[in-house]
């Protein structure tokens, strides 16, 4: 049996048959089968899902093994088929065409747009707009900073309170606040005998957190409550465009990153953390997933076949690359501002500094990118809510 619907949701013209048990899907030129428990497993009919959280009443046992499509028909945007088990499901076909990647998630956040110098434009929003305590904050002002941050890699909040605790409410309001081995909350001084060299006032070159995590904390920010003292400017550089121009000049070296396993122990006796990972992390299908560049820490594993004269020759590329000032942004925070970056994805450091001729004091703390993701989701979808698709 085929079905065609004339005005689906999406606007392009949808057909469906019956095939190996399964449903046919054809649509704008393309092709697929989809397979019964695919098409089951999505059904949202009474019965079948909570409706608050939306999680299935039943598992895979529950479904026949052998189970098969009978009967298909697309109406309105609708695909309804009947199942062998005698199930009839009526699934959103706007929906099946995003989950099979032919139509866009518009709830979905921005990709990652790649840079190698400063941007024409820096990422500051102010946090004004943001602040659910201000009559007026919004979804828009929500929208743009996460926005920006998830096409940069990081963005800068202006005119927070110059208070200590400052950064914890910010990070709330875009996730929740993870614990590591510094609390969940941190300062960042000069102090004697610092747990980590962020606790002194000499020059950091660019890196990551914490590579020694698992999972290495995703979203790193800083709340700056002074910044007086000569020096101590925030640089920032992009890891992802650092991968991408090593793979292009040298794909031997940054396969070497890809492949030689490192180890990162950070160890002072009273707290040990070992992990065990890649400098450069990517998906099975090759794709960059996130970058672990921290100098200071790193050990390659030694494997019989490894060529460990490339891994020493990619890593020093990468870390000039990092540091040269021509792709990096350099910039001053000044008393309010929080920059918030992907610890995945952007490197991070800065000049060093004279403590003894001014006071620098910022707080830290680690979010995860789920945070991220959904607060943008949510308010692109009250957004959509009121003004329409």
């Amino acid at each position: 049996m085929i079905a065609t619907s004339g005005a689906p949701a999406v606007g392009v013209s949808v057909s469906t048959d019956l095939v190996k048990a399964g449903v046919r899907l054809c649509s704008d030129g393309r092709v697929v089968d989809l397979h019964p428990q695919w098409l089951r497993s999505r059904s949202t009919e009474l019965g079948q899902i909570e409706p608050t959280n939306r999680q299935r009443l039943f598992t895979p046992v529950d479904i026949a093994a052998d189970l098969s499509a009978v009967s298909c028909v697309v109406n309105d945007g609708v695909l309804t088929v009947a199942f062998s088990d005698g199930h009839l499901a009526h699934l959103d076909l706007d929906e099946i065409l995003r989950a099979l990647g032919w139509s866009l998630d518009p709830e979905e956040p921005p990709r990652p747009e790649p840079w190698s110098g400063p941007p024409a434009e820096f990422p500051y929003v102010s946090w004004g707009n943001l602040d659910l305590d201000v009559a007026g904050a919004d979804d828009a002002a929500l929208i743009e900073l996460l926005g920006a941050f998830f096409r940069h890699g990081y963005v800068v909040v202006r005119d927070t309170p110059q208070v200590a605790g400052t950064v914890a409410r910010v990070a709330e309001r875009l996730g929740y606040i993870v614990g590591q081995n510094f609390g969940w909350v941190f300062d960042v001084q000069s102090v004697p005998s610092p747990t980590d060299l962020a606790y002194t006032s000499i020059e950091l070159l660019a890196h990551t957190d914490q590579p020694y995590r698992r999972p290495v904390p995703g979203i790193q920010l800083l709340h700056c409550i002074w910044n007086e003292a000569p020096g101590g400017d925030s640089t920032l550089v992009d890891g992802l465009a650092a991968a991408e121009e090593l793979e292009r000049e040298h794909p031997d070296l940054y396969a070497a990153l890809v492949d030689t396993e490192v180890e990162w122990r950070y160890d002072m006796g009273t707290d040990t953390v070992v992990a065990r990972g890649h400098v450069v992390e990517v998906d099975r299908r090759g794709r960059f997933v996130q970058i672990r560049h921290n100098a200071k820490l790193d050990e390659p594993i030694v494997r019989v076949g490894c060529d460990l004269d490339r891994f020493y020759a990619a890593r020093r590329w990468l870390t000039e690359w990092t540091n040269d000032p021509a792709h990096q942004v350099a910039f001053r925070l000044r008393p309010g501002d929080v920059m918030i970056m992907d610890n995945h994805r952007a490197l991070h450091g800065r000049t060093a500094f004279d403590p003894t001729r001014g006071r620098r004091w910022l707080q830290g703390c680690y979010i995860e990118h789920d945070g991220l993701d959904t607060r943008y989701r949510l308010a692109v979808r009250r957004q959509r809510s009121v003004s329409g698709p």
